[in-house]
């Protein structure tokens, strides 16, 4: 049995089903994060679609810049990935 510091006895298997619970909520914190970090890439690469240099290279090139294009990708691509994280964690429960 394991001990505390305040000398509560602990069931090891108990211990183990607790310890299942943080990662499995750690694996959904981290899900949430790459959504909201998606999102963040979504917006900065429409802003960045919409800038002065990227009408410019519009006008030459007739495609927005290579930044504003990489961003949008990321962003859906993180998106994905917290999406599918998070559709995974709630099927195991």
């Amino acid at each position: 049995m394991a001990r505390f510091e305040t000398g509560q006895q602990i069931d090891p298997v108990l211990r183990a089903n607790d310890w299942g619970e943080h990662v499995e909520s750690m694996y959904k914190m981290l899900s949430f994060a790459l959504i909201i970090a998606g999102v963040v890439l979504i917006v900065l690469g429409i802003n960045a679609i919409h800038s002065f240099g990227s009408d410019v290279s519009r006008f030459f090139t007739g495609s927005p810049t290579d930044k504003s294009i990489w961003m949008l990708i990321g962003g859906i691509v993180l998106c994905g990935f917290g999406l599918f994280s998070v559709q995974q964690s709630w099927k195991s429960q």
